[in-house]
């Protein structure tokens, strides 16, 4: 019997289980990179066309759209139904913590819009070095609709003054009888529950399932069939596509990119080698997976008459993308003579979900001077980048190898 399930679920944290690499993933690993330099991966023919190019914006929007956290917010909602309605007591408080790019701050924005709940911001960094007595203030009124804190990670600073408000919030928390959903990124938690034992203070939290193989082989030609689609992907490396043509399969893509359906996955298709490779790299986080497939996407460079075809709405044809192994793909490296300066700027920025300069500077032993040279470097690394607002923060593609090396050289890493 085919049974489908939820594409998209929330589990508890310690469910959680990043999706583990294919054996043959591991071996790799282990081999010097000069393999593939004395081993050039040969382009198979096609037609004459042996060149690939980068895919065009037009052609990327429609084959990889970004994801919309319709699904995400809707399947929250599902899994807070018992709580919406529980009389317990003890079950006022609910947590959801996300990896970064899981968006866990704008989902539960969203689910309280939709249900008309109360939402508070995060304090200014002025707020929280006072104390946050204002803030505070606000936050304890006396209410019967349900508070939402959507970035609890943005709360605390590390620093001798930073933690004070978070500390008098979890004192509030454990007494209040009003319901409470509060959202946190995965680091500022594992840093919390390090300092302040937050995991044992606050209810286990709930967090999205990770994006293992099976998932991946459902979701992402779902959104190819978003805009209606009409893609081939094959591997580069020997023409063959990626997703499979069975019928049941391909009426199930269809459903998933209908306008409020829920989307489901079978576990009973064979999982392409691709995306066990594919889930485990991006660590099961659903935005770094779509980072590096739209990274993997190329056409050939004949491809004029085709997008002619695939503009036209009244044509069947179908487009064919290629897809590059994201082990061949050119991706940020954590270099192995990182130094000190530049690990504790990362780290720090992971830590509280992006900070500017002059924060940086603030809160760790370096000058200016210091911290700009080293978020210079890092800016040519690939490593880090920065928002309009002066906001730093670690890009997707780059962080599985910043949260390796982080690993690695022992410091403090989240559960994901």
């Amino acid at each position: 019997m085919q049974v489908y399930k939820p594409l998209w679920e929330y589990i508890t944290m310690p469910q959680f289980q990043t999706p583990p690499a294919p054996a043959r993933e591991v071996v790799r690993k282990e081999v010097t990179s000069f393999w593939k330099r004395l081993h050039p991966t040969r382009l198979i023919k096609r037609d004459g066309r042996n060149q690939l190019c980068a895919i065009p914006p037009y052609l990327l929007n429609r084959a990889a759209p970004p994801p919309n956290l319709e699904q995400t917010v809707a399947a929250l909602e599902q899994a807070l139904e018992g709580w919406r309605y529980s009389k317990e007591s003890a079950s006022v408080v609910k947590v959801v913590v996300g990896p970064p790019g899981a968006s866990m701050n704008q989902i539960v924005t969203c689910l309280a819009q939709q249900n008309n709940w109360q939402t508070i911001g995060p304090p200014t960094t002025q707020e929280i070095l006072a104390g946050g007595d204002r803030w505070l203030e606000n936050v304890t009124r006396d209410d019967i609709t349900p508070l939402v804190l959507p970035q609890l990670g943005k709360c605390y600073l590390r620093h001798q003054d930073g933690l004070i408000l978070i500390s008098r919030l979890l004192d509030w928390l454990q007494t209040t009888k009003r319901r409470c959903l509060l959202a946190c990124d995965s680091w500022a938690w594992a840093y919390l529950s390090n300092a302040l034992q937050i995991d044992v203070m606050l209810p286990t939290p709930l967090t999205l399932a990770p994006m293992d193989g099976a998932r991946l082989q459902f979701w992402l030609p779902t959104l190819a069939s978003t805009h209606r689609g009409k893609f081939v992907f094959r591997d580069v490396n020997d023409g063959r596509q990626l997703f499979t043509t069975l019928d049941n399969y391909v009426e199930r893509i269809e459903q998933n990119a209908q306008a409020g359906q829920m989307e489901r996955y079978g576990d009973w298709v064979g999982v392409n080698y691709y995306f066990r490779q594919l889930a485990a790299h991006s660590r099961g986080m659903p935005q770094v997976v779509w980072q590096l497939w739209r990274r993997s996407l190329q056409i050939s460079h004949d491809v004029k008459e085709q997008i002619a075809h695939l503009k036209d709405r009244g044509s069947k044809d179908e487009f064919t993308v290629w897809v590059q192994p994201w082990n061949q793909l050119d991706l940020p490296v954590v270099p192995g003579a990182t130094g000190t300066d530049d690990t504790m700027v990362m780290h720090t920025i992971l830590l509280h979900s992006g900070m500017t300069a002059p924060l940086l500077g603030f809160l760790l032993p370096l000058s200016h001077n210091q911290v700009r040279r080293v978020l210079h470097h890092l800016l040519a690394l690939g490593l880090v980048d920065n928002e309009a607002d002066g906001t730093w923060y670690v890009p997707l593609l780059a962080y599985p190898a910043v949260r390796q090396f982080m690993e690695h050289e022992g410091y403090l890493v989240d559960a994901f």
